[in-house]
């Protein structure tokens, strides 16, 4: 049972759901902290916010930990064309990676976004079963076990392998936004879920900078050579996974009301999702095209922080660290490119209803395919800083793509939000592998990128063909006999899942 007599810093509604998105206080008035409370009873909305972005956040450094260091990995682990040149003077001969190396590099890079679409796809039946909190200390306590035995490649083959069980680490997203969903009300819900996944995405961005500095602490501060370097590099996501998972297990709690453990119960559901839910979930074709449009906006962001630090690094011959800088410039749009994503599409929802939401994917998805088809032709001759600013407005549009997605995914099948979730979060990490497998490994990278544009911009098309008779489409309103008996038909508000009663009140993510 709820405490009544619980005083929230912020409004709350009837079902003890946050009103007011406050990710920060100001101390002293001037400078913004984040907004925890002194107790988790108190304040468990904005900590579970904080603690489901920074679990996405920083998986992303353990999980693309390689993509930055690979320019002194490969040379370590002797893949490179030339490695018995390399060998002899592995500080100062350059790496010349071409059909062999390429190939390596390309398998290990499938590899790491392949067990993360086993694990999302999973993940929804998970949370169900140990809570969301549980489920990022599992998923973080995994992480610091295999990142850190990550340390100790040796080969090609080691490399895949360690590759392979880090994407785990991806799953955290799945917790990321279901967490937020059933801690905030629908009114604000669209902000912090896209907040929380802008700045979980951001972690991509920032792992290309961080780790090639730390490699540099320990190899240019401390003297250290290159193997061991960045092999202690690796040591420091494992250690913040260890803090992390601490503090979540201990200061924060699953739900709004109470911090007993969390079960199905409180979503309104009698069983928790099994393969039955899964099957009947991909039997709405609605939902399998936003799996693959995902994969196209998501999965496209994980090909861009598996490949840009090698294509800044080896087009444009420049530094590992101001390679993995540049690269960061993807990463780092998620401040607040995810979020102007859900902004729009609250907007347009607010006038247009699920008409609105879907203009807005469209045209997110399209702006994709466009700037990454301009982003091919960004080549040394014509500067690194064009590339760069190209490169911005491309990572503008993906990460908007991200937002209007999840501002479309509670509207399909409510009763099965986390099952919806967790299947439409596989889609985006299988899109990785589908570009890397068909298209990276057989071109190099401008064309591919060229290449790579059209399949967005396939995916994109296909939303002109998502409608539901009580929602409608993006060239038609809803029919107004369906609309009235999916209201009678709704279930009752405050259940996490189906919170639909007017759905052009329905915030996503």
């Amino acid at each position: 049972m709820a405490d009544a007599t619980i005083e929230y810093p912020y409004p709350v509604d009837d079902q003890k759901k946050a009103l007011q998105f406050q990710p920060f206080v100001m101390l002293f008035g001037v400078i913004p902290v984040p907004h925890c409370g002194r107790r988790r009873s108190t304040s468990p909305h904005m900590r579970a916010f904080w603690a489901a972005t920074l679990a996405f956040t920083t998986a992303f450094i353990g999980w693309f930990a390689f993509a930055p260091l690979l320019v002194y990995v490969r040379k370590d682990i002797g893949i490179c064309d030339n490695a018995a040149e390399v060998a002899l003077d592995i500080e100062n001969v350059k790496c010349i990676c071409k059909k062999e190396c390429k190939k390596v590099i390309v398998n290990a890079n499938i590899c790491a976004v392949s067990f993360d679409i086993f694990t999302r796809f999973l993940l929804g039946s998970v949370i169900e079963k140990f809570g969301p909190a549980r489920t990022d200390c599992m998923l973080l306590l995994w992480g610091a076990v295999v990142v850190t035995a990550s340390a100790g490649v040796q080969d090609g083959h080691m490399l895949a392998a360690a590759r392979f069980f880090v994407s785990a680490l991806g799953s955290t997203f799945v917790v990321n936004q279901f967490w937020n969903s059933i801690m905030f009300n629908p009114s604000v819900v669209g902000t912090a879920n896209a907040t929380a996944g802008g700045w979980g995405n951001l972690g991509g961005g920032v792992t290309q900078t961080l780790m090639p500095l730390i490699y540099m602490i320990w190899h240019d501060g401390f003297g250290f050579n290159l193997s061991a370097s960045w092999r202690l590099t690796m040591l420091f996501p494992p250690a913040i996974y260890i803090v992390l998972a601490t503090w979540i297990f201990f200061c924060t709690q699953d739900l709004p009301d109470s911090p007993a453990r969390f079960t199905v119960a409180k979503l309104g559901k009698s069983n928790r999702a099994g393969p039955r839910d899964y099957l009947r979930c991909l039997k709405d074709y609605r939902v399998m095209l936003m799996i693959w449009q995902y994969g196209a906006c998501f999965g496209c962001e994980l090909v861009m922080n598996t490949v840009l630090a090698l294509h800044f690094s080896d087009n444009f011959d420049v530094a590992p660290a101001a390679a993995g800088a540049m690269a960061m410039t993807f990463g780092g749009m998620n401040l607040f490119a995810r979020s102007l994503g859900g902004i729009l599409s609250d907007f347009l929802n607010a006038k247009l209803a699920m008409q609105g939401r879907l203009w807005a994917h469209f045209i997110a998805l399209a702006g994709q395919a466009v700037m990454l088809f301009v982003f091919g032709f960004m080549t040394k001759d014509l500067g690194v800083a064009l590339a760069v600013i190209v490169l911005a407005i491309f990572s503008i549009f993906v990460n908007m793509a991200e937002g209007t997605s999840y501002g479309i995914v509670p509207y399909m099948i409510p009763t099965e939000l986390a099952v919806v979730s967790a299947m439409v979060g596989a889609g985006g990490t299988l899109g990785a592998p589908i570009a890397l497998n068909f298209i990276f490994r057989f071109f190099d990278n401008f064309a591919s990128f060229k290449i790579y544009s059209a399949y967005v911009m396939f995916w994109a098309l296909t939303t002109l063909f998502m409608r539901w008779d009580h929602l409608g489409s993006m060239f038609g309103q809803p029919k107004s006999d369906a609309k009235e008996a999916d209201k009678e038909a709704a279930p009752a508000e405050g259940n996490v899942s189906v919170t639909i009663e007017d759905p052009g009140k329905v915030e996503g993510a």
